[in-house]
């Protein structure tokens, strides 16, 4: 073994546990979070020498949030963001479909989607990224790269010249021109003609409500308009291909909102006026060996939906979790294969419904008859409405079938191995403060709630976590209860989960249903554990 193949000092660049994390965007901050987080060692390198000034992505949805909340970083994203609680469908001046966000049947605690500025959203993840010792170096390119069985070899490129240094692993979170997908000689597969949008951040003076999410019908290209803080709208409109080197104007862009959205906005202050040619593509495998893709360096499509941002951060926190296992020892690297096999299809999904709702909204003609047909029809069957809602604020993903999850709880409407683990409300505290099955995932690791409470048992299922996690009683009543446990007096927990009066529920460390049983066994807790979490078996 040579010496750029030894554990040297981490701040070298030269350890052969760290993570290498390529690019600085929400993408990648939230990527270098959770891996610390979790327990792992990283880098974090960015091309730009400072953060983005553009708005860029500006919806967060509730599923993110849930994501966001587990990490600590909501609250201030919400005392700074402006929440929408609806959104409307427009096919000429008046809305033909209106969804609620409030309402019972989005399954999440967050029953709102937040509309923030890139820019800060990216300051508060980076401020909580020095929180956890992690400092964005700017001004470094990846300009290549080599992997064998030990670890990655990189050049990187800053001011102070060109390096080479060696990673356990990489994750490429740089964008959709990465540098990270190209040095591995793979490329996003997809439809590649372009599209092409307007994107303006403007003041907007109108009299409709500021809490509302509006996307436009039209046989010129679908538009929306996306609240934001302070009296500011984000726009984006489908426009014909733009003459190279152009910037769009003010004047344009009023002209857009006027023939697509009904005039009902006069903008004026703009922060931002670009052109910007979108792809829909999508990269055939997420993991090649130490190098792993998030974000736009895996998967691009248009921007209706405003699901970009999103995808990429639950991709981030899909692979955290998996990768800072793998990287202290805790389990194989097999592990990360199920990063692939539960995003790609979620990526593909996101690609193949965001390029299909954009001709929609474009579409002229009979095509355009047919949707407005469906949008009426779609008004009035609540089931529909409901599948529209949980796909856009993708409340919908699971990874039911995965190899990364078991167990089976029988017949029933509950939750099922691989779905996001229901927060229930009415929960407490022994001592009788509100409680919320989300914020035990503030803690590292696995949460394993189980209604089987006797102290022998709990012993047990936490010696068999041992490092991994943390096993939590689901109690009836406080009285006589350890002080960690979580007080369901109506039983939600056992309905809602279906594990019953003695049985058990592991929840990832992404919110994600890892195993489930009616019955509170060690035997079959140890058996996913060094089964299809490739673990190493804990000391019972």
């Amino acid at each position: 073994m040579d010496d750029t193949t030894k554990v040297q000092d981490p701040a070298t660049g030269r350890d052969g546990r760290t993570v290498l994390v390529v690019g600085a965007g929400p993408v990648g901050l939230v990527a270098a979070c959770e891996l610390v987080r979790q327990g792992a060692r990283v880098r974090l390198i960015e091309t730009l020498a400072e953060p983005t000034t553009q708005s860029r992505a500006v919806v967060i949805h509730p599923r993110t949030q849930e994501h966001l909340a587990a990490m600590g970083v909501l609250d201030r994203l919400e005392a700074r963001g402006l929440a929408q609680t609806a959104m409307e469908i427009y096919s000429g001046r008046d809305a033909s479909l209106r969804v609620h966000l409030t309402t019972d049947d989005v399954p999440s605690r967050y029953r709102r989607i937040l509309d923030l500025a890139q820019p800060e959203t990216e300051a508060i993840l980076a401020e909580h990224a020095a929180g956890l010792g992690i400092v964005v170096d700017r001004q470094v390119t990846l300009d290549g790269l080599v992997q064998d069985d030990d670890g990655v070899s990189v050049t990187l490129t800053s001011p102070a010249g060109t390096t080479r240094h060696r990673y356990g692993w990489v994750v490429g979170t740089d964008g959709g021109h990465s540098k990270v997908r190209a040095a591995l000689g793979t490329r996003l597969e997809g439809v590649f003609q372009g599209q092409h949008f307007l994107f303006a951040d403007v003041a907007a003076r109108t009299g409709l409500s500021a809490d509302t999410i509006r996307m436009f019908a039209h046989p010129d290209g679908i538009a929306g308009a996306f609240p934001m803080p302070d009296g500011r709208t984000r726009l984006l409109c489908l426009v014909a291909v733009p003459d190279p080197g152009t910037t769009p104007t003010l004047e344009e862009a009023q002209q857009l909102v006027d023939e697509r959205m009904g005039g009902q906005w006069q903008l004026s202050d703009p922060r931002w006026l670009t052109y910007f040619e979108v792809h829909h593509g999508q990269v055939p495998q997420y993991r090649h060996g130490r190098v792993l893709l998030a974000g736009d360096a895996a998967h691009v499509h248009s921007p209706a939906g405003g699901q970009g941002m999103n995808t990429g951060i639950q991709d981030a926190v899909n692979l955290a979790w998996k990768l800072a296992l793998v990287t202290t020892g805790r389990a194989g690297s097999d592990l990360l294969d199920t990063y692939h096999a539960e995003r790609h299809p979620v990526g593909a999904a996101v690609v193949r419904e965001t390029s299909r709702l954009t001709d929609v909204m474009s579409a002229h003609g009979l095509g355009a008859d047919l949707r407005d047909l469906g949008l009426l029809f779609l008004g009035h069957l609540p089931a529909l409405e409901d599948r529209l809602l949980a796909d856009m604020t993708e409340t919908a993903v699971a990874y039911r079938g995965s190899p990364a999850v078991s167990g089976d709880t029988g017949p029933g409407r509950h939750a099922a191995p691989g779905d996001h683990a229901p927060d229930i409300p009415g929960l407490t505290t022994v001592d009788g403060s509100p409680a919320w099955i989300g914020d035990l995932l503030r803690r590292p690791g696995f949460v394993l709630l189980t209604t089987a409470v006797a102290p022998s048992t709990l012993d047990r299922l936490q010696g068999i976590l041992g490092s991994l996690g943390t096993a939590v009683p689901v109690v009836q009543t406080a009285a006589g209860a350890p002080a960690g446990a979580l007080v369901d007096p109506g039983g939600e927990v056992a309905r809602h989960y279906g594990i019953g009066d003695s049985g058990m529920a592991l929840i990832r460390p992404d919110g994600y249903l890892g195993h489930l049983s009616t019955r509170a066994d060690a035997d079959s807790l140890a058996a996913y554990l060094i089964g299809p979490l490739h673990a190493e078996r804990q000391p019972a």
